[in-house]
């Protein structure tokens, strides 16, 4: 029986090899390939596998025959948003997708693809891991703000806290290196030891708290020809408050400020009786020349008596005793405070817009026992609730209120409270009306440890730094209208210790307090004669303000330029004594160097303008990174080099834009193209996660081989700027740079 089964099979494959052959002459005659024939298994897709990190994804599949592949995703089932093909056609096949979001599940699935047909795979599934931060921290305005003849002082921030460290020596070899490992964002750092009237090389580098390092470009300093600096003293001038009447003495608080001759951190020591300075409040960081301390919770019609002590950066001090305030009378009959908040005294809505500016605070006190409170770990706790909606900011935690002239507070706690309970864990409410002067944008800067929030006309603007933290700062840009606008601030010391919050506004808006049962209605009704002009509105970042200045406002009379020319105005005029470069300070709240000057005269900017200020001052203003001139709409990014160097390249649509967090169209300035034209353009790119380094050449991209072909065309490493994974894409494939 087995002998008939194989005799007969063979005789059948006779037959069937023998059919086919004849059909593949006659196709062969009428020009189709046998093979197409003969490839009678049907196309298939196997072994689909996936690699998923926190933000990237590659998936791989086989297909038994040569085919082109397609790869279709997105968060929904059977929906998908996303696709990605391939041209090349072989039997295996791998696509990475990125700008995934962390800890989520996506659908998927696969069509392979051949001249005969397609088919596809059944939906499939993966989920992103947990957030992982392979970022290296970002280093920017790193500036040496001030030398002796043996000293030099750096300063430079990061995105998040990392280390603080510098290799320098007399050439780029650094054969010397100092640092610090605290983990900060503000970084702050004096070289010593160093010969007068020499040139050094050095290079900062800060690294996380994950091992991601950055390293900034090499840049030199020069010290002081003598040592005069170093031998000078130290000495502390311009004190405030200096009469009774001084603005920034309120009720229950005042704000000491006063000027040191060197680069120097302060301390304000205080107390109700002269020989008892119990109270401690120090100046945040960085070190600078001016200096600014806030103190707040203090008795009404109480004297206070205070001493300065300043140390520099050679570590010499030096005090200054015997100075004293008293806060303004509240008015009351009782010491004890009010039961519910009151605005100065009043509890009507007539807040007079011309003067009394400042913030009204509503201070309420917590105890470790409540359970959001008392629980700080080196792990951030985010809590699910926003500003209010927790229950923190209730009357049944209310101690006190009070108006502060400025939101500028380091180390400071809850005092004199009529609530029981730790008062190192507290939390603040601010409120105020915002004047606007111009259809603008305005930059902020805001630093807290730990929560807080902000919020314009009732609608959140800030949730960056909402759960318990250590001291982190938050940099934005609000696009506003001109006008009044509702300004709310709230903030929450959980962990006790060093409370920190710190609000610094664009300089051209003005606040005022704002009465506890009063919105911005009542107060413009109570001041017709004040203000004329209706609430603003916020504008939002998906507008873009091509006319520059709004309609309907007059601008101010007087600018350090022409600001009838459609260039972003200019409000002033920077340089410090150890560089001729001068900057533009932009009505954005950035700062732009001017590249000649050609480009001051096509400003029209006026020369005696000019103010010399200190590198600490210039500093705070951010670079304006985001261009264009009046004439283009195309917008350019600018990578920051050493020298008041830039490298630009163009964002080459809105999709390419909105894909970076930090750009807002109402931060784009508009410059001349003379400053434009003197920026070269960007040529090596990367994106932050990868090491692979791309030539650009025109909308190509080139993949550089190895390291051995990048320094063999002489390229340099501080000219390659980083992407996102989203701008990279926009770039067509080209042939690999060998």
């Amino acid at each position: 029986m087995d002998h008939f089964f194989t005799k007969n099979y063979l005789n059948k494959a006779k037959k069937v090899t023998t059919t086919l052959v004849f059909f593949g002459l006659i196709l062969l005659i009428i020009g189709v390939p046998a093979t197409q024939i003969q490839a009678a298994e049907p196309l298939r897709i196997t072994s689909i596998t996936t690699t998923v990190l926190d933000k990237t994804a590659t998936i791989s599949w086989r297909t038994n025959q040569p085919a082109t592949g397609k790869l279709e995703y997105g968060l929904n089932s059977n929906s998908y948003s996303v696709i990605r093909q391939t041209n090349l056609k072989t039997s295996e096949q791998s696509l990475s997708i990125s700008g995934l979001e962390p800890e989520m599940t996506y659908y998927f699935k696969v069509t392979a693809q051949t001249d005969l047909g397609e088919v596809n795979s059944f939906e499939q599934t993966f989920k992103t891991k947990k957030l992982i931060d392979t970022g290296s921290p970002t280093i920017s305005r790193v500036s040496v703000v001030y030398t002796t003849g043996t000293t030099a002082t750096i300063q430079w921030y990061t995105d998040e806290p990392a280390t603080t460290e510098v290799d320098y020596g007399s050439t780029e070899n650094y054969d010397r290196s100092s640092g610090d490992g605290t983990m900060v964002r503000i970084h702050d750092i004096t070289l010593t030891g160093l010969i007068s009237g020499a040139t050094y090389h050095f290079r900062v580098k800060s690294k996380d708290k994950n091992s991601n390092t950055t390293r900034w470009f090499d840049m030199t300093l020069r010290t002081n020809i003598t040592e005069q600096a170093d031998r000078s003293e130290l000495t502390i001038t311009e004190i405030t408050p200096v009469s009774e009447n001084d603005p920034e003495i309120t009720t229950t608080g005042a704000t000491i400020s006063w000027r040191t001759n060197k680069l120097a951190e302060g301390t304000v020591f205080y107390g109700t009786s002269p020989q008892q300075l119990g109270s401690t409040v120090g100046t945040a960081a960085p070190r600078d020349f001016t200096h600014r301390v806030a103190l707040i919770g203090l008795e009404p019609n109480t004297t206070y008596y205070y001493a300065l002590e300043a140390r520099d950066v050679l570590g010499r001090q030096v005090v200054v005793e015997g100075k004293a305030f008293t806060t303004k009378n509240d008015g009351s009959v009782t010491s004890q405070p009010a039961p519910t908040p009151r605005v100065l005294g009043s509890s009507t809505c007539n807040v007079d817009l011309k003067a009394g500016q400042g913030f009204f605070g509503l201070y309420y006190n917590l105890t470790p026992a409540h359970p959001d409170f008392g629980t700080h770990t080196e792990i951030p706790i985010h809590p699910t609730k926003i500003a209010d909606e927790n229950d923190w900011y209730s009357d049944q935690y209310f101690a006190f209120d009070q108006v502060d002239a400025t939101l500028n507070f380091t180390n400071f706690n809850i005092v004199n409270s009529n609530q029981p309970g730790d008062p190192s864990h507290f939390a603040v409410h601010w409120q105020a009306i915002m004047d606007v002067p111009n259809d603008s944008s305005y930059q902020y800067e805001m630093t807290s440890d730990d929560d807080s929030w902000l919020f314009i006309d009732g609608k959140l603007a800030s949730d960056k730094l909402g759960y318990a933290h250590v001291s982190l700062t938050d940099t934005g840009v609000l696009l506003l209208t001109a006008g009044l606008h509702r300004i709310d601030i709230y903030y929450a010391e959980r962990a006790g210790g060093s409370a920190v919050f710190v609000f610094k506004p664009d300089s051209s808006l003005r606040f005022y307090p704002l009465p506890e049962g009063c919105d911005v209605e009542d107060v413009v009704s109570a001041n017709q004669s004040t203000h004329q002009s209706t609430q603003g509105t916020v504008l939002g970042a998906s507008t873009e303000d091509d006319a520059g200045n709004g309609a309907g406002t007059a601008a101010p009379s007087v600018y350090a330029c022409d600001p009838t020319l459609g260039y972003t105005k200019i409000k002033a005029l920077y340089k410090t004594s150890a560089s001729p470069d001068v900057w533009a300070i932009l009505e954005t709240g950035q700062k732009h160097y001017i590249t000649s000057p050609a480009s001051f005269n096509t400003y029209q900017c006026d020369w005696s303008k000019i103010r010399v200020v200190s590198s600490a001052t210039l500093n705070r203003y951010p670079n304006a990174s985001l261009v264009r001139t009046p004439q283009n709409t195309a917008v350019y990014h600018l990578f920051s080099r050493p020298d008041t160097k830039w490298l630009k390249i163009a964002l080459p649509s809105p999709t390419v834009f909105i894909s970076y967090p930090g750009n807002y169209w109402g931060n784009i300035a508009r410059i001349n193209g003379l400053d434009l034209a003197a920026y070269p353009d960007v040529k090596l790119v990367k994106v932050a996660a990868g090491s692979n380094i791309y030539l650009l050449e025109g909308s190509t991209k080139r993949l550089i081989k190895n390291e051995s072909v990048f320094e063999r065309l002489n390229f340099e490493w501080a000219e390659v700027a980083t992407l996102n994974q989203t701008h990279l894409d926009y770039y067509e494939d080209g042939s690999i740079v060998e």
